[in-house]
């Protein structure tokens, strides 16, 4: 396979074609397709196993196997093209690169190491997804949205085809954690009648959650005709207030707001400021809930297994952390850990803290090189998918591990900033 750092972008078709090496630009069909396969990688089309045991596992095998024919697609998108090349020098992907391959070696002192691996590699091969999309869209020349569109009807039909699929899995096509005759057991789930939930196949709320949110950042971001976002967005606003999240619905309200701002205002630095200001205000708000006045820490307490649990589990992780701080305890091995106090975490709740915790200061610095690099791009590009799903990503990111974990939302935000990163160079140039 040959990984060229040396693109011939769309907007050269006509010296390619001079020379006989004419790229042709990629339907968005294909790219549907494509994309569809990526977003049920991270979809539990099967029940989840212990977070403890080991070996392979069905799940485990549909979700690299639907990445590698995502990857096996883009491939062939590619050599459709004209020339099966990409820039593997694009700067996100090469911090997520160094993270990938710090993770793996941390296998060595890894609990799983075996686990450990195939996460790394698993996290790798999801920003190359990202890559490869971002080239195949610059060298279509899409119009300014039309990246957002496809993305946005790929989550639209995933998420149609799940409720469909919920008639086999559970009998009803929008059931939910407070359905008494639904065997929760098979999810990990206790019946929760006073908080009804949400289900889609067998994913947790909050990943459904964040599974809608992507899409309804996506369809208000594409360049889609306003009726069909009309028809659109409120059943997907609808099914997203079904699952009851509530970071995800904070970081989806000031994601949303900010789009909308950024229509009107498009060159506004300050804006962009103000609405990273406010995102980091709430996500502190996420953290620090329970050191909050009284009179205003009523409006955002929370129940067992979110933000009231979560800083008892934080408190312990950082107990941990002062163990390991240097190399962690290895990739993905936080649930060996934190599972032996808190029977339902699998992880620490937080981004930062996941990454300190299971890859150490090395990690977590390449965590950072990878935020002030997507903090760079918004105020460079203004690119509007790219500014929806940082400021997403940042609130949730507090309360759940987003951010270096092979995931839609990872995916997401990788994809966002290649695509800005590589609009941004191919614009540089035709201006030299």
């Amino acid at each position: 396979m040959q990984l060229s750092s040396e693109i011939k972008p769309y907007w050269l078709r006509a010296t390619a074609e001079a020379n006989g090496d004419s790229l042709l630009p990629v339907g968005g069909g294909r790219l549907m397709v494509a994309l569809a396969a990526v977003v049920l990688a991270f979809v539990p089309l099967v029940p989840p196993v212990e977070a403890l045991e080991g070996g392979l596992t069905s799940r485990g095998i549909l979700e690299f196997g639907l990445i590698f024919m995502a990857l096996g697609l883009l491939a062939i998108y590619l050599k459709m093209q004209g020339a099966f090349s990409f820039e593997v020098k694009t700067p996100a992907f090469l911090i997520i690169s160094a993270f990938c391959w710090w993770s793996m070696l941390s296998s060595i002192w890894s609990l799983n190491p075996i686990l450990t691996i195939a996460k790394g590699l698993e996290l790798w091969c999801v920003a190359l997804a990202a890559l490869m999309v971002a080239t195949l869209v610059l060298r279509s020349n899409f119009a300014e949205g039309k990246l957002e569109t496809i993305l946005a009807l790929s989550l639209i039909a995933v998420i149609g085809g799940l409720i469909l699929a919920n008639i086999f899995y559970w009998g009803k096509p929008l059931p939910s954690t407070g359905d008494a005759s639904l065997p929760l057991d098979l999810l990990g789930e206790e019946l929760t009648e006073d908080r009804p939930r949400l289900i889609l196949a067998y994913q947790h709320a909050l990943l459904t959650a964040d599974l809608l949110a992507m899409a309804i950042i996506c369809l208000f971001a594409s360049s889609l005709q306003k009726i069909f976002k009309a028809v659109l967005m409120p059943g997907l606003l609808a099914l997203f207030w079904l699952t009851d999240a509530r970071g995800a619905t904070a970081g989806l309200t000031i994601s949303l707001l900010a789009l909308a701002i950024l229509k009107l205002r498009r060159n506004s630095a300050r804006m962009i400021a103000a609405m990273l200001g406010l995102t980091l205000t709430v996500a502190g708000l996420l953290v620090f809930q329970d050191r909050l006045p009284a009179l205003v820490k009523p409006l955002v307490t929370d129940d067992l297994f979110t933000l009231n649990s979560r800083t008892e589990l934080w408190s312990k992780t950082l107990t941990y952390i002062s163990a390991q701080p240097i190399l962690g305890a290895g990739y993905f091995a936080s649930r060996y850990l934190l599972i032996k106090d808190f029977s339902w975490a699998g992880h620490a709740h937080n981004s930062f803290l996941e990454v300190q915790l299971t890859t150490g200061l090395i990690g977590l610095g390449i965590l950072c090189a990878f935020l002030l690099l997507i903090v760079k791009e918004v105020f460079t590009t203004r690119n509007a998918l790219l500014v929806g799903v940082t400021l997403y990503c940042l609130i949730q990111g507090m309360v759940n591990p987003i951010f270096f974990n092979p995931g839609l939302a990872m995916f997401a935000i990788t994809l966002a900033v290649m695509h800005a990163e590589l609009r941004k160079s191919s614009t540089r140039d035709v201006v030299r």
